[in-house]
């Protein structure tokens, strides 16, 4: 299983369609995967058949890492000691939580504890079924504290005047109905047209949930990225010049 951090169909659709075929990757291992004193570890791009970079396989985005940096003031590079730390606590949280239920407790109350998370209603999953991901994310040798880098605060920079209009003018649209009152409120995921969050993108994010998988296809003009949550298939045109007109959007 290959990890991918973020930003995949502009990566691959990048990276592909140059006309060089151009990658600049860094393998760096982690420090339990250091290889042994005297042994270099070198690595080779693969390609395809035409000489593009290849990418196919299967990918992960799974992460510890949130999406926003958390507190006001955290660095963009956790410490070594923190990482071990916070992913020594996740395993921990693990074998807890897979620890046999006591089959003499007493029934649980009625329409579920209450909790946030998935098990804090009837019919919720258990830890069993979550797989959010156990490693601390990595680039270019650096532990990252969040995925986003820009703004250097890392945080998601509030929306702008126009999108705050959006926003208030759907809400407006829908008041006083309920999100399955009528088939146009629908939503994409509900419907299983495309995946929960933003797994499916733009851009491909981890959910901290579960499904966080892809799987990559080339050909010498498309690639086809599979994301595992509802099944959504994105495939993308290498060097197409026809592309839609500006007040269509896909």
């Amino acid at each position: 299983m290959r990890r991918l951090v973020f930003g995949v169909v502009a990566a691959v659709a990048a990276t592909l369609a140059s006309s060089e075929g151009g990658l600049a990757l860094t393998a760096e291992p982690r420090a339990d995967e250091q290889a042994p004193a005297g042994i270099a570890k070198t690595w080779t791009l693969p390609r395809t058949a035409d000489g593009k970079p290849d990418l196919q396989g299967t990918w992960t985005n799974a992460t510890l890492t949130p999406l926003d940096r958390p507190g006001e003031n955290t660095p963009l590079v956790m410490p070594k000691d923190q990482v071990a730390k916070r992913e020594q606590e996740f395993r921990e949280r693990v074998d807890r939580l897979a620890q046999d239920s006591d089959p003499n407790r007493p029934a649980p109350p009625k329409g579920g504890d209450g909790s946030t998370g998935a098990a804090g209603n009837v019919g919720g999953y258990n830890n069993f079924w979550i797989d959010p991901g156990d490693r601390v994310a990595m680039i270019n040798g650096d532990y990252r504290t969040s995925l986003i880098t820009y703004p250097d605060n890392g945080k998601v920079p509030p929306q702008t005047p126009e999108a705050r209009q959006r926003s208030q003018q759907r809400a407006a649209a829908i008041k006083g109905r309920a999100p399955y009152d009528h088939p146009e409120l629908r939503p994409l995921a509900e419907r299983c047209l495309m995946s929960f969050g933003s797994n499916a993108g733009p851009p491909m994010l981890p959910n901290y949930f579960y499904n966080n998988n892809y799987t990559i296809v080339q050909t010498k003009d498309h690639v086809m990225i599979l994301t595992e949550m509802v099944n959504d298939v994105r495939i993308i045109r290498l060097g197409a010049t026809d592309h839609l007109p500006r007040h269509i959007r896909p």
